[in-house]
């Protein structure tokens, strides 16, 4: 019962069903296999009256799927609009979605007047991919301005893309410069993205002077920002010979929470070290849930580049996310590895935009050269003119 007067349905009755019909390891799988080994027996003709049972469940489980998120709008759940969209609750589960789409796809779902069509999940769509496309088809159906909509998504795509090429870029290139030191002098090894958090550890005496920011910085305990050093002493171990104490950028946080608990591990991790990993983690997930929302062979086919960019970027945010908790040659050596394959797909995949990008600004500073030269030319020549008592 949902509490409704008019309704006696559970969302999550309809949503299970639909899962026993075409879930994994459900009846349209059981079907399958019941064929298969009807075939490689030589009995397949046995089976000619429950064939019609692959177009029933193909048709019944999305439309069970359907009722349930109507089900789900009716009692304000966020999710609606995207399970109608053709998402199960399963793919969208602990991910962080922007609220404005949430609320621009429930509207439209809820609004019998207004045509969905355009939230629905295209075929081979992926999380990502609608999420991207929904944005700037809002646009255009707020204003009835095709192309505006369009830029906005090309927008949205290529910061994604921008963010994402910066962020694996110079992963690989800091984390491999850290690992050709330490293989070479023994240097100990940071967490990435912890570079802002020694220098405020390194620094916080001169950056606590700074007119006005000074006045704010040295009531924020230094610890709270980059992380405690005394906390980090929990994960002190065996180096050279002798037993070494890491300072926050340095520490295993999972030794430290084993010897010191969760509490100790966060002081230790500090607030930016921590916001990282909590970004890192969001990401694997979100790449873990593009990748089970995607036709695998569809998508190969389709574009080669971005299906491996896809694969890149969640190996990379994952191990990014192990490396950040846990410095080590092992797990660096792998952002590296994942991070260098995460920029060369997405160059890869955005090679069009950026070759034209480059034509462009090629043109541009021609252009802007040859007016240049032309400026110098006549200033040169109103010069000579000037200093020339017979002109």
């Amino acid at each position: 019962m949902t509490g409704k007067p008019n309704r006696v349905v559970n969302p999550q009755d309809l949503e299970q069903l639909a899962k026993l019909l075409d879930g994994r390891g459900g009846v349209g799988d059981k079907l399958g296999e019941a064929f298969t080994r009807a075939s490689a027996l030589g009995v397949s003709g046995k089976l000619t009256a429950i064939r019609p049972m692959h177009s029933w469940l193909s048709e019944t489980a999305p439309e069970l799927r359907r009722k349930a998120a109507y089900a789900r709008l009716e009692d304000g759940d966020p999710l609606a609009g995207l399970l109608l969209a053709g998402f199960t609750p399963e793919q969208l589960k602990n991910k962080d979605l922007p609220p404005d789409v949430l609320l621009v796809a429930n509207a439209t779902a809820s609004d019998g007047e207004v045509d969905d069509g355009w939230l629905k999940k295209k075929d081979g769509e992926t999380l990502d991919d609608w999420l991207v496309r929904v944005q700037g088809d809002a646009v255009t159906q707020l204003t009835g301005n095709e192309k505006l909509g369009k830029a906005v998504a090309t927008y949205i795509e290529g910061a994604a893309n921008l963010s994402a090429f910066f962020t694996s870029s110079t992963t690989a290139l800091l984390g491999g410069k850290s690992l050709i030191s330490y293989f070479k002098s023994s240097k100990v090894l940071n967490a990435p993205g912890t570079f802002t958090a020694r220098l405020i550890n390194g620094h916080w005496d001169k950056l606590s002077r700074i007119p006005r920011a000074g006045s704010w910085l040295s009531r924020v305990p230094v610890g709270v920002l980059s992380g405690s050093d005394e906390a980090a002493m929990l994960a002190g171990y065996m180096r050279n010979g002798a037993f070494y104490m890491p300072t926050s950028t340095e520490a295993n946080l999972l030794r430290v929470a084993q010897r010191g608990g969760l509490a100790n591990a966060a002081k230790a991790a500090g607030w930016m070290r921590g916001a990282g990993i909590v970004g890192s983690v969001g990401a694997t997930a979100w790449g873990v849930a593009n990748l089970a929302t995607m036709d695998h062979g569809k998508a190969w086919k389709e574009d080669k580049a971005k299906y491996l960019s896809n694969w890149t970027g969640t190996a990379f945010n994952a191990s990014l996310t192990a490396a950040m908790v846990a410095p080590n040659p092992v797990t660096i050596g792998l952002a590296v590895g994942t991070g260098l394959a995460y920029a060369g797909t997405l160059v890869w995949d955005n090679w069009d935009s950026i070759s034209d990008g480059a034509e462009e600004a090629a043109d541009w500073v021609g252009d802007k050269a040859d007016k240049a030269g032309e400026a110098i030319s006549d200033g040169a020549k109103a010069l000579g003119s000037a200093l020339n008592p017979f002109d």
